[in-house]
């Protein structure tokens, strides 16, 4: 019944945040850089948090686990900072404090509910810390990037929550199923309005940070719980479109908090005019592959190093791929691209 009562609620504020958000002017305007032809409603991802207070009523009222009081704290005041940046622009070292300071809230919760802290030796403890902190605020904002195509942000989401949910179920329990439910609930509400030809809406920063918030904590959770970095690839088409267009743009000097027209899919989109909806599913449709390949190999006990050997070898062939077709939509040259600004 909470799921149903759930919908109800979030497709009832969606309708009453649209005119709201055109009347204050939450638009995503149109400009060289946007991949959409006209103003669109921002700031809709907003769903994602109330879905998450939902879960902790449901969590509060009916589960005898203890509530996840470090993870929802973190989550609330990353959701807020994010939507504030939504209405107006927020200082970029503001948002990062904020990110980190939840970061370290999750990475808390994790440890209390693992008790992973005896997985690492004192003298490399803090070192471990700061390199899964930069990796987790890393994978939070790759989230973010992937929002300004119709589809995409959804797409990504469902085709790693879904295997996720699987191996949670079939392989090793390390998360609740109550909170892929309400991840899942707000993601289909909201691509039933943005993955369309005219998106009726974009999520963002509001509903990219808190769901790749949640997606970043249920992959240290699974990591922790199963004891394998195998399971990073169920993540791979985050990591190779955001994050090699990070590097990218480090490389060739540009200050990476900037707007940019770089990503593939924007230039499949934006020059190769092709359907928007149809490359997040093609990007959403690879993921999907990899994540129930690994699940698949998980569920028929196959030998850790075995999966090392046949996953490994497809994220690096699909990341060779990724540049060289993308240095020829270039032009060329992966760091001379300021004739695509």
């Amino acid at each position: 019944m909470i799921y149903i009562i759930t919908i109800v609620v979030l497709v009832l504020l969606l309708q009453l945040y649209f005119p709201l958000a055109r009347k204050r002017n939450m638009l995503a305007g149109v400009n060289h850089r946007s991949s959409h032809s006209q103003p669109v409603v921002t700031g809709a991802g907003f769903i994602f948090f109330f879905s998450y207070i939902a879960y902790a009523v449901y969590r509060a009222c009916y589960a005898a686990e203890p509530f996840p009081w470090f993870f929802f704290i973190g989550l609330t005041i990353l959701s807020i900072i994010s939507f504030i940046d939504d209405l107006e622009e927020v200082w970029f070292l503001w948002r990062l404090m904020v990110q980190i300071v939840a970061i370290a809230l999750m990475m808390w919760q994790v440890q209390i509910e693992t008790n992973s802290m005896y997985m690492v030796h004192a003298a490399t403890f803090w070192m471990s810390v700061v390199m899964m902190w930069g990796f987790s605020i890393g994978l939070l904002n790759m989230y973010n990037f992937m929002d300004g195509l119709n589809g995409m942000l959804g797409s990504l989401v469902l085709s790693s929550l879904i295997p996720m949910w699987l191996i949670n179920n079939y392989v090793v329990k390390y998360a609740d199923n109550e909170l892929f439910y309400f991840t899942l609930i707000p993601t289909f509400i909201f691509m039933f309005y943005n993955a369309r030809k005219q998106a009726k809406c974009f999520s963002g920063d509001v509903g990219a940070i808190a769901v790749g918030f949640v997606m970043t904590y249920l992959l240290l959770k699974l990591m922790v719980h199963s004891r394998s970095f195998v399971y990073l690839s169920l993540y791979t088409m985050i990591f190779v479109e955001a994050g090699l267009t990070i590097l990218q743009r480090l490389f060739a000097g540009e200050n990476i908090f900037q707007p940019h027209r770089i990503h593939l899919f924007q230039l499949l989109c934006n020059e190769g005019k092709r359907n928007h909806v149809l490359v997040s599913s093609f990007y959403g449709g690879i993921q999907l592959i990899i994540g129930m390949s690994l699940f698949l190999m998980n569920y028929y006990h196959m030998p850790i190093l075995y999966q090392h050997l046949i996953i490994w070898p497809i994220v690096v062939s699909l990341a060779v791929f990724y540049l060289l077709y993308k240095r020829k939509k270039m032009g060329g040259h992966l760091l001379s691209y300021k004739h695509t600004h």
